[in-house]
């Protein structure tokens, strides 16, 4: 009776550890410099905010164009799932949050824009 008991024990941490390593892989863990380059990358999505950090006739980033980034929440081995990012082209500036995702993806929300 107590082996059967101890059993149940170990199947139900074992399920538990499962399930939160399964929860935990969804969430991507990105450096700062990986999040800079990724924005960097994303041309598109700059274009969106301003038109003027893309070159209208390679749909290219421009040269000078500047992203800096700061971590934001919990940090593991010096990665984070947040950052605190902010867009640089002469004077224009946007803020936005950066959210990593697995597989190296990521989101951008709340931009802020200022010219000036």
């Amino acid at each position: 009776m107590v082996r059967r008991g101890s059993l149940t024990i170990v199947f139900f941490l074992v399920l538990l550890v499962i399930t939160a390593a399964s929860a935990q892989a969804g969430v991507g863990w990105h450096t700062r410099t990986t999040a800079e380059r990724n924005i960097l990358h994303a041309p598109r999505a700059l274009a969106r905010w301003n038109p003027a950090l893309v070159d209208q006739r390679t749909h290219l980033v421009r040269t000078h164009v500047a992203v800096a980034c700061t971590g934001r929440g919990r940090q593991r081995k010096g990665r984070f799932e947040r950052f605190a990012c902010v867009v640089r082209f002469g004077k224009i500036r946007i803020s936005m949050i950066y959210v990593a995702q697995s597989r190296n993806g990521f989101e951008l929300h709340g931009r802020t824009h200022t010219a000036g």
